[in-house]
């Protein structure tokens, strides 16, 4: 901060992953942060984390971190999950077509990983050519698929068995209403919602479900319902 302060410049720091943290690590960033204060330093410090972060609150989390700036990202919008695809291609000299992020955007549900994973393998199909284009895009989704795919089987293998039921009766119930709740969770379950909501609790803390505002329960990863109805059908 000095040196920057002397140039008449700030600092940017961005973490990643905070969810892994200790809870000594968190108390040590918090209480460095807290004493800058009245420095008055020009800095910012941005992280990001799986939802489960918040559910430190207490003895883990700090308080001083409590009252930090808090931004949910969830999946794009249709115009913003466009603008994260073909943007970075135009600046990187190779515009996409409006065909090209049609499909791809079709695969990614707006989910930013899923983004990131689709404009990759579009680029890497669209070698040598100064437009990637819906061919591109096409030979493009069978490597997008395999890599989300991978994603999915990684936190399926990452929850207990009684977990994977919960997953299980997520996705079924998924294909029948468009925001099931826990209770709905529950009966495909045959179990009271009071029995199983642990596990709830338990997927939304690793990252692998998430409650939006209404009560509607979902994946995280758009399209896992789906491999997960077929993974558990095979």
């Amino acid at each position: 901060m000095t040196a920057a302060m002397s140039r008449d410049a700030g600092l940017l720091v961005t973490l990643d992953e905070l969810q892994n943290a200790t809870a000594a690590e968190l108390h040590e960033l918090g209480g460095v942060l807290q004493e800058t204060v009245p420095e008055n330093w020009p800095l910012v410090i941005a992280v990001a984390a799986l939802p489960s972060l918040r559910e430190k609150r207490g003895k883990q989390l700090p308080t001083y971190l409590e009252r930090a700036e808090w931004h949910p990202l969830e999946s794009l919008a249709g115009p913003d999950a466009r603008e994260a695809l073909t943007a970075p291609a135009g600046q990187s000299g190779r515009p996409m077509d409006p065909d090209a992020a049609d499909h791809l955007i079709a695969q990614t549900g707006g989910y930013p990983y899923a983004i990131q994973v689709a404009g990759h393998f579009a680029w890497r199909a669209s070698h040598g050519s100064d437009r990637i284009t819906g061919e591109h895009a096409h030979a493009a989704l069978p490597r997008i698929a395999a890599d989300l795919e991978q994603l999915f089987l990684s936190r399926w293998e990452d929850a207990s068995d009684r977990e994977g039921d919960y997953l299980t009766a997520l996705a079924a119930a998924e294909s029948t209403v468009d925001e099931p709740n826990g209770g709905q969770v529950a009966d495909a379950m045959g179990a009271e919602i009071r029995s199983v909501s642990y596990l709830r609790d338990r997927l939304i803390k690793k990252g692998t479900i998430y409650r939006s505002g209404s009560g509607g329960l979902h994946f995280i990863t758009p399209g896992m319902g789906a491999w997960v109805r077929r993974h558990t059908a095979d």
